[in-house]
């Protein structure tokens, strides 16, 4: 029974040390968030994986933007991204999101999250 105890807290202890998913690219964030437009914009019926991606997209448009408005991303002591006033919903954060990694095909194979940060920054630089 030990020799099982110990063999399980090791199995755990791995498992825990993993990271919990690996990173995301700027091509599976925008593969996403294309099914995510297309819902947005009626034009296509969405198979079951699509809608499940168009809801993912959403929920991970919503997290990007509560961040910002819980804390300022920096560089150095310069803010990264300055919102209007009047907010950003995440429709409008997708679509700028989309349209700059269409735009910046270079930036497809690296960090998904990265892409969306430099997205809104472009969109909505500080003054």
């Amino acid at each position: 029974m030990k020799q099982v105890l110990k063999c399980c807290t090791l199995i755990i202890l791995l498992w825990s040390a993993l990271p919990a998913s690996a990173a995301m690219t700027g091509q599976e964030l925008l593969n996403r968030c294309t099914a995510s437009e297309k819902s947005v914009d009626g034009t296509e019926k969405l198979t079951g994986e699509e809608m499940l991606d168009a809801m993912w997209c959403m929920g991970y448009m919503s997290g990007l933007l509560d961040g910002f408005s819980v804390g300022d991303y920096k560089v150095g002591d310069a803010k990264v991204m300055c919102a209007p006033e009047e907010g950003l919903t995440r429709t409008q954060a997708m679509k700028i999101v989309n349209n700059w990694l269409r735009e910046h095909p270079d930036a497809l194979p690296k960090s998904g999250r990265r892409g969306a940060l430099l997205a809104l920054a472009s969109a909505y630089p500080c003054k």
